[in-house]
């Protein structure tokens, strides 16, 4: 295949129209991981790959978590890309090669921000289905597999939630925005909860942006002792994030009643499904969806190479 005039550069305005033509035959009929480009200031970490005027690929990158210093010490800063093509260019080695190169080298830039105190990890997500693409990027030299988790989906029309009555001494805490002190509070528990790979106040405050964003938190003696938080990621759908319980707050039904408030919500919300991500190895939380009637829609597989 001849690649001369293969031009590999910025998503500028000027390709919004050709974006549109490239994501309908990208996605349409087929379950991948596609990442929209977001707003201007995103525009520099977006590459779009041209080729006698058809953008025939497009890479990204989105700086996932920087860790603060209370993480556990082997934790990693995570840069996560999304690399996409034609379908008909899916097993172009060079094509593919030349967008991860650039990708990497954006990657570079970004990690010289990041605290010197512990690695960085770049990283790639796709659904089980994309056996091409995940097959390329995870035979480049020393990526390793990170992580599978399942994305799952719940008709909420299928099955009306009652408010759940929380039972003394809980109190419901219900925020729709953070100011400083609450922010700080949120990050100390994530990292309790999750040490190995804390979520960060950037992503934290990217999750704020979406539309009708909301944590919804279980409080005993004015601390935080579970969490969830959710949002309208389309007009009929909500999304949820971030469920978090306490080590000594488990099995008592907390996360259980969260869960159902927020399900509750997003039927107020007039949303006809709701969906998260949960681990495949996390069996407690697989057996709360389930039993919540989430069902598995697909799974995606996480890679890793340390840059």
């Amino acid at each position: 295949m001849d690649h001369s005039t293969l031009q590999i550069r910025n998503f500028n305005e000027n390709d919004f129209s050709a974006l549109g033509d490239f994501h309908k035959q990208v996605t349409e009929g087929r379950n991948i991981v596609f990442w929209w480009v977001g707003e201007q200031e995103n525009w520099s970490n977006v590459f779009i790959a041209v080729e006698q005027g058809i953008m025939v690929a497009k890479g990204q990158l989105q700086t996932m978590a920087v860790l603060p210093d209370e993480a556990d010490p082997s934790a990693k800063h995570r840069i996560f890309f999304n690399i996409k093509t034609l379908p008909e260019r899916e097993k172009d080695q060079v094509l593919l090669q030349e967008m991860y190169e650039v990708i990497h080298q954006r990657a570079l830039e970004l990690k010289k921000d990041f605290p010197a105190t512990r690695g960085t990890e770049l990283c790639f997500g796709n659904f089980v289905e994309e056996l091409d693409n995940t097959n390329f990027f995870a035979g480049l030299p020393a990526f390793y597999p990170l992580k599978r988790q399942y994305r799952m989906e719940c008709e909420l029309s299928k099955s009306p939630r009652t408010e759940p009555t929380l039972p003394a001494p809980y109190e419901w805490q219900i925020f729709d925005t953070l100011n400083e002190a609450q922010m700080n509070a949120y990050l100390a528990l994530d990292t309790e909860i999750w040490p190995n790979s804390p979520t960060g106040e950037k992503r934290i405050r990217e999750y704020m942006q979406n539309r009708n964003w909301r944590l919804l938190q279980i409080h005993h003696e004015g601390q935080p002792v579970a969490s969830l938080m959710y949002w309208l990621a389309e007009d009929t759908v909500g999304e949820i994030e971030e469920v978090l319980v306490r080590e000594p707050y488990r099995r008592k039904g907390l996360a259980s009643m969260l869960l159902t408030k927020a399900l509750h919500d997003l039927q107020a919300h007039s949303c006809e499904f709701a969906e998260l991500d949960v681990e495949a190895t996390n069996e407690s939380a697989l057996k709360l969806y389930l039993s919540a009637g989430f069902l598995v829609e697909t799974e995606e597989h996480r890679y890793a190479v340390k840059i």
